[in-house]
């Protein structure tokens, strides 16, 4: 398995292999022992014109266990790239989501453990967008396939970055507490991006061949994926997490003009944070590529989302899709138009 030689960081390797691909079409053993990589070594793999390095298959759980142990220090290293660091990321906010649904489906609810594996993971997220480009990292990921730990990942990216740019509507989440400090909104923050890491957590309950279905859901279907809000809600009850957390994971497919699901709320009876939540995960849906539909460009995904279709020339089927029709009822309008001068503001690629 190819991993970039950003990822070792020396004297905190677990004991595992690795290996470089030499030019005759081999794979050689590097490193017997991943603990005794020196920075030294790691200098002469830049040199050498290295850019990934490889471990066995049979230790790749070693290597994942390694980089969430580590995560912090992999994105305060200059070494790595911030697309590669971007990678290392999304691979270990993926696997704390699915270690989250494993573990829930399991029990019924969400465990200490992953809870506090999801927190962890958030506040590396906010180091990481604070001190990097991580947004441009990020636009890469635009149009990729939409899985739901994979999706997770980029709604908890999209939500604390969009956030951070706007801190009326982040005060506005927890309106009534006057004035927050810097602090108080760090904290806060990291609240909301436990929200949107775990949005989708209910899903743990339904079936892959209703996730993954290619083709439209029957009603029965339907009436099963509706219910994931509900069951996220329930597999956080016990929890510590803050009560609008919870109600935003409820209230994520309201829709702000009604007709949304499960409780058919409208206006103000939807939570700031569900409807930050309902415009993220809509638009890193709409470009991705899913099973029935290829991805939109980000300037198509808006123009579709505040209503105005690009024109008849066909591109991508976008203006064509019955899902993209009356949209514009699902959105704040307000929140919509700041998250569109958001995407503006990070140059996300047309």
């Amino acid at each position: 398995m190819a991993i970039p030689p950003g990822a070792i960081v020396p004297g905190s390797l677990p004991k595992f292999r690795i290996y470089v691909y030499s030019p005759k079409g081999r794979y050689v053993l590097w490193a017997e022992d991943g603990n005794r990589v020196t920075v030294e070594q790691l200098l002469k793999l830049s040199e050498g014109g290295y850019k990934q390095v490889f471990v066995d298959l049979n230790e790749e759980f070693k290597y994942e266990e390694y980089l969430e142990a580590n995560l912090g220090g992999i994105l305060e290293n200059e070494a790595p790239s911030d697309e590669q660091k971007a990678a290392i990321f999304s691979k270990v906010s993926a696997n704390v989501v699915r270690g989250a649904f494993e573990t829930s489906l399991g029990m019924g609810a969400m465990s200490r453990d992953a809870i506090q594996r999801t927190q962890r993971m958030v506040k590396n997220a906010l180091m990481f967008i604070a001190e990097s480009n991580s947004m441009e990292a990020l636009a890469k990921m635009i149009g990729h396939d939409y899985r739901t730990y994979e999706h997770a990942t980029k709604v908890l990216w999209f939500t604390v970055a969009f956030l951070k740019e706007n801190h009326d509507v982040m005060e506005s989440i927890q309106s009534g507490q006057g004035t927050f400090d810097g602090d108080q909104n760090k904290g806060l923050l990291e609240q909301c991006g436990v929200g949107a890491l775990l949005h989708d957590i209910g899903k743990a309950f339904v079936a892959q061949n209703i996730l993954n279905k290619k083709g439209p859901l029957t009603a029965i279907e339907w009436e099963v994926m509706k219910r994931h809000p509900l069951n996220g809600q329930a597999m956080l009850l016990d929890t510590d997490i803050p009560n609008f957390v919870k109600k935003a994971v409820l209230q994520h497919h309201e829709d702000f003009y009604g007709g949304g699901y499960p409780m058919g709320l409208e206006g103000p009876a939807i939570t700031v944070l569900a409807r930050v939540l309902r415009i993220i995960d809509v638009f890193d849906a709409m470009t991705s590529r899913r099973p029935y539909k290829e991805p939109v460009s980000p300037m198509q995904a808006a123009q579709i989302m505040i209503g105005t279709p690009p024109g008849d020339d066909g591109e991508n089927g976008a203006g064509e899709d019955k899902r993209d029709q009356g949209m514009r009822q699902c959105f704040d309008e307000k929140l919509l138009r700041k998250f569109i001068v958001f995407l503006g503001n990070v140059r996300l690629n047309a």
